[in-house]
């Protein structure tokens, strides 16, 4: 009988990928600017509120437009002033208000890439906790006397081989989505820096 201790490691591992992929792609460079726009206050009735309170801030179309679902209409105009007064080009198509945002720079891509890189490292802790569960589980099924130890040393070795597959997955997926977020030019740069401290 085939040992089931690495195929659940497996399961756990893709269901890692599968989620991580999903995460990832709502990191875009346009969020680079969306922590300038979430700072704008708008007072209202007297009181300081943050953008978030009275809208919901999306990416727009492209990397240079954001959006805001204004709640309620009435906060429309304070809103505008306060976003045209941070700087930026705004227009109002209904309950949106559509943000023209400058292309971003590196440092603040780069809070957007170490923000990614902390989603990465999540989802290799979860590929770890997948293998070290799994072979916890074989050992305790050898001194149990379940199975044999050649059954347990199996399976902690296809944990193994599951762990690097997966984890090559997860550090490539990182790596494309850094080049879509920084752009040619920016990679480079962000390249020679990684290469400094390696």
């Amino acid at each position: 009988m085939a040992e089931q201790y690495s195929i659940q490691a497996e399961t756990l591992m893709k269901a890692a990928v599968e989620d991580y992929l999903e995460i990832i792609k709502t990191v875009q460079s346009s969020n680079a600017n969306m922590a300038v726009i979430k700072s704008v206050k708008v007072t209202i009735n007297g009181k300081p509120r943050r953008l978030v309170d009275i809208g919901d801030l999306r990416t727009g179309e492209n990397d240079n437009k954001l959006q805001v679902l204004v709640f309620n209409t009435d906060h429309i105009e304070l809103l505008v002033d306060q976003i045209n007064e941070a700087g930026f080009e705004t227009n109002v198509d209904g309950q949106f208000v559509n943000i023209d945002v400058p292309d971003p720079t590196f440092k603040q891509l780069m809070e957007v890439v170490d923000d990614l890189q902390r989603k990465k490292n999540s989802a290799l802790g979860r590929l770890t906790k997948a293998k070290s569960e799994a072979t916890t589980r074989a050992r305790t099924a050898v001194e149990n006397e379940f199975i044999e130890q050649a059954v347990a040393s199996q399976a902690s070795k296809k944990c193994d081989v599951f762990f690097g597959q997966y984890s090559d997955e997860i550090n490539l997926h990182t790596t494309t989505k850094i080049k879509e977020i920084l752009g040619d030019e920016f990679y480079a740069k962000f390249e020679e820096e990684q290469a400094m401290f390696d």
